[in-house]
């Protein structure tokens, strides 16, 4: 039979994809093979297809129990005899299959890579297991997740350094490492670890055109999970949170609002995760609550979507998590909802004591995936580069390069930048090097610094924004990041071009934040409303986009509500830029005008409060009046008295909040330190959210920051980031 013929006969395919056929023929011949293909992309059945041609047994090394079951079940559906030799099966069950093996009944064997080497018992180390596989005919090794020996890799497994010795334990069976996601120092740890002889390598394409990828700011985040499931209804999907805890906490809200929901960790009994494992497979439950720490491995193919509540510890993880969407090829969703404390959270796991190293690979990884949340630039092709692999600047399929924004020719101020970066000798961090831009007075401003010509050439352009601006350079290729605790700003290749005038630079127009006005509760025309659903979906197919790209059901509800009557009108609609109104703008608005001339209705769009932007502060506005400034230093001077907040708050007549107002501006004129009113653990947290999110609005700060942060600390903190200006 030949490869072809196989894949016709058990799997129900008429070709291959990807480099199958490539590693398949190596491995036929006695070749040992590396393969590097995407979550999805048909790793298994490189060493699954060759189990049916080879004479003898295939030994499959897999770290995920879960996986070796899904696995061996459609294995065995296909009619190549398969079978797992793990924790799960009892006494007898395991005896059933040592006969099976000695009679030559299985052609497939799943194991963990802790039960091939496990010692007999406590006085003899020696293992039991590989002995007796010895005994068998055994044609062919393959190790998944190879990238678990690395300690390069993302999810470095001490265990799988002891699949060193398989090469010498069996010489001359070809062996095969798999993996999904491996950066090329990972890719030469797998090889030098596994003393692969001359081994074929393959590394297939790592995109995943069909899933679309967004990032949002964490935000009421089971608000905005309820929001995208209510979007994907009689769907399957997979959430990831940090903990167990919160994996089953989530899964209970998840049922307490009407959806088909269970948790799945590590920490859960066998029997349980096997029942919710069978539930998700045969689509009778619809959601997987899932620990970012444990790899599901469940290969279902009709998973439409994967989010991501808690931070991701690094790119390989969330690019392996995510690839378990879509793997039939048809269009996926992954979304991530970001906050920025909870990288501060993840920089404590992500040490590991006793080793330096190991830690510093760890915390780069993660500042790898904090910057995929910032970006500003397209995500897939961060993702590819990430790889290795090159790819365009605009995917059509990622919440930014899918999103609106204005640009604008902002050359001058990168070279401002770039030319700051270089007359600082690429010394500093992005703040300092900010703060030296905008000429700061404070004092960690160096006096040799302070004579140079750079200095203070950004005094007209705020901190936020500068702080978006070089995150743009970075993303853009223009800047770049070094170091680990303190990284500094460094030049590229790029750079030069930039600062001679031979490259034009573009930045995203920073959106303007608008005030929230309570506007009257109109109800909205339902039938409407569903109509434009079903219009919208239209759209969608033939865009091959999901529906929620086109315009929200939050747009489509305004719609039914104000029933815009022209494109004027409809301009006035939440949701709708200039590029959306030309593309969809006829489409949507028809709907609406057939609906009214049926039931006899207007517009109701004057009814509609228009948008208003927060108006800048006058120069006048910015400095405090000296009655201002006679109640700030009473409160000052009973904070320094020792009273508390709450103690200064009764005694004057003050809100706690006007008190934490008065303090702050302390912090910032240096007359108060920091820690004296927010601990220190918690300032880096509120900086980084800062950084990220700005300072025109304080309530979005809050939002993110949570309960633990007050509003006193969040402007203290602000106040001690503009100290000196």
């Amino acid at each position: 039979m030949t490869p072809i013929q196989a894949l016709q006969k058990y799997f129900g395919y008429s070709t291959f994809r990807h480099e199958q056929e490539a590693i398949i023929q190596n491995i036929l011949k006695g070749q040992d093979v590396m393969a590097l293909m995407p979550t999805g992309g048909g790793k298994s059945l490189c060493y699954q297809l060759p189990a049916v041609l080879l004479d003898g047994l295939t030994i499959v090394i897999s770290p995920l129990i879960a996986l070796m079951k899904d696995q061996v079940d459609s294995l065995n559906v296909n009619g190549i005899p398969a079978a797992f030799l793990n924790s799960s099966l009892n006494p007898e069950e395991t005896r059933v299959l040592v006969n099976r093996l000695r009679n030559n009944e299985i052609k497939l064997l799943y194991l963990a890579p802790e039960r091939l080497f496990s010692a007999e018992s406590k006085e003899n180390k020696e293992s039991k297991l590989i002995p007796f596989l010895k005994t068998l005919k055994v044609a062919q090794i393959a190790i998944d997740e190879a990238h678990c020996i690395s300690s390069w890799g993302h999810d470095f497994r001490p265990e799988y350094l002891m699949l060193a010795g398989l090469k010498e334990e069996f010489p001359s069976v070809p062996v095969i490492a798999l993996t999904a996601t491996a950066d090329k120092l990972t890719q030469k740890d797998i090889l030098e670890k596994l003393n692969l002889h001359k081994p074929a390598i393959f590394v297939s394409s790592f995109n995943r055109a069909n899933i679309t990828y967004r990032v949002a700011p964490k935000k009421n985040s089971f608000k905005q999970l309820i929001a995208f499931l209510n979007e994907h209804k009689d769907e399957s999907g997979i959430i990831y949170c940090l903990s167990r805890k919160s994996t089953e906490a989530l899964a209970e809200d998840l049922k307490d609002e009407g959806f088909a929901a269970e948790a799945y960790h590590a920490g859960l009994s066998n029997e349980i995760k096997a029942r919710n494992q069978e539930a998700f497979l045969r689509d009778d439950l619809k959601i997987i609550v899932a620990t970012i720490a444990f790899g599901m491995g469940i290969n279902k193919s009709n998973v439409r979507y994967v989010v991501h509540v808690d931070l991701p510890k690094n790119i390989e993880g969330y690019y392996q998590e995510t690839g378990r969407a879509g793997r039939d090829g048809l269009p996926s969703e992954a979304l991530l909802l970001y906050s920025p404390g909870d990288a501060m959270k993840l920089q404590a796991f992500a040490k590991v004591e006793g080793n330096e190293q190991q830690s510093r690979i760890m915390l780069n990884k993660l500042n790898d995936m904090v910057k995929y949340c910032q970006l500003l630039s397209c995500r897939r092709q961060y993702l590819m580069k990430y790889f290795d692999e090159e790819f365009p600047a605009k995917c059509g399929s990622c919440d930014v390069c899918l999103t609106e924004y204005k640009r604008f020719d902002g050359t001058l101020i990168a070279q401002k930048a770039l030319s700051a970066v270089a007359r600082l000798n690429e010394r500093f961090g992005a703040n300092y090097v900010i703060d030296f831009l905008r000429g700061s007075k404070s004092d960690k401003i160096r006096e040799e610094h302070k004579q140079l010509k750079t200095y203070g050439i950004g005094a007209d352009i705020s901190k936020a924004d500068w702080q978006h601006h070089i995150r743009e350079l970075i993303s853009m290729g223009y800047l770049q990041t070094a170091g680990d605790e303190y990284p500094v700003l460094k030049l590229t290749a790029q750079s030069t071009d930039v600062l001679k005038g031979g490259q034009k630079v573009e930045f995203i127009e920073i959106e303007k934040v608008e005030e929230v006005h309570h506007e009257e509760n109109l109800p909205y025309e339902i039938p409407l409303f569903n109509r434009l659903r079903e219009v919208r979906r239209g759209i969608a197919e033939g865009e091959n986009v999901p529906a929620y790209v086109i315009v929200s059901d939050a747009t489509l509800q305004e719609m039914a509500t104000y029933l815009p009557q022209s494109l004027d009108e409809l301009r006035m609609i939440s949701g709708f830029g200039d590029i959306k109104l030309a593309r969809y703008g006829r489409e949507l608005l028809e709907p609406v005008k057939i609906y009214c001339a049926e039931k006899g209705l207007g517009s109701k769009i004057k009814q509609k409060l228009p948008k208003r932007e927060r108006k800048a502060k006058s120069p006048g506005q910015t400095k405090s009046s000296s009655r201002s400034n006679d109640t700030k230093a009473e409160t000052f001077n009973l904070y320094r008295s020792g009273k508390t907040v709450a103690e200064i708050a009764a005694e004057r007549g003050f809100t706690t909040a006007t008190i934490e107002t008065h303090l702050s501006y302390y912090v910032q004129n240096g007359d108060l330190d920091i820690t004296e009113i927010v601990p220190q653990k918690k300032i880096a947290v509120i900086a980084d959210a800062v950084e990220s999110y700005g300072t025109e609005r304080l309530s979005p700060l809050k939002e993110v920051l949570g309960d633990d942060y007050s509003y006193g600390e969040i402007k203290a903190v602000i106040g001690w980031m503009n100290k000196g200006e």
